[in-house]
């Protein structure tokens, strides 16, 4: 990992990382907000129920597969999916970020196994330039799997691809072992409050807390 490598001595080595890059990608359950799964709160706040500790807790995965009962699907709209989104799991600094990397013309975007109605939503409010999740299809009862979280770097070369950007300009962040997908079509991973320590040795950079700015802090050094 480049972050401890550079610590030797206890002198941290200035550094700008940001340099030639010009696109970020982010998985948005677990970095820009706080919780790592949206869909858990999309259905239960859709279920009209009081979150329990105990209950059961909804993956995209068991959606996709299993769905649910046909009455559900009428509080599974757009409309009604923003509401179920609360603007106090957002990461901290999480503005901040953006404004820099826009001040630095650094390409952003968010491709989550999450809701994509979640991921829209957060585009439109932090300003960022490319988002893609996954949907449901309240029409015909069930759902579409725009993003695998195994091949999420299928989704970063479509971005790169849409903005003409290389493998060697892009930085992804990713907080789940899975999300290490994206270092396939990356220069620098970043492990962000990651869920599990085995996501840390493959990363190139380490953000211990949910402070979104700590990816910048740690990117560029002076």
């Amino acid at each position: 990992m480049i972050e401890i490598e550079e610590l030797k001595n206890g002198i941290r080595a200035d550094k700008d990382y940001l340099k030639n890059i010009k696109l970020m990608v982010f998985d948005m359950d677990g970095v820009l907000l706080k919780n790592r799964n949206s869909w858990d709160i999309i259905i239960h706040r859709s279920m009209k129920k009081i979150y329990l500790a105990n209950e059961m807790k909804y993956t995209f995965d068991y959606l996709w597969h299993n769905g649910l009962p046909d009455n559900i699907f009428e509080e599974l709209t757009e409309t009604k999916i923003k509401t179920y989104l609360n603007l106090n799991d957002l990461s901290f600094n999480v503005l901040r970020t953006m404004e820099y990397l826009k001040n630095r013309k650094i390409k952003t975007a968010i491709v989550s196994a999450g809701s994509q109605v979640f991921a829209g939503y957060l585009s439109e409010l932090l300003g960022i330039d490319y988002y893609t999740g996954n949907e449901v299809d309240v029409k015909n009862h069930n759902f579409i799997k725009n993003v695998d979280p195994a091949t999420k770097d299928l989704n970063v070369k479509k971005i790169q691809e849409r903005y003409g950007i290389s493998q060697s300009e892009t930085v992804s962040v990713g907080d789940s072992y899975m999300d290490l997908s994206m270092k396939k079509r990356s220069k620098y991973f970043v492990a962000f409050n990651p869920s599990s320590s085995r996501l840390i040795e493959p990363s190139d950079f380490f953000v211990e807390f949910t402070d979104l700015y700590g990816i910048i802090e740690n990117m560029v050094r002076h």
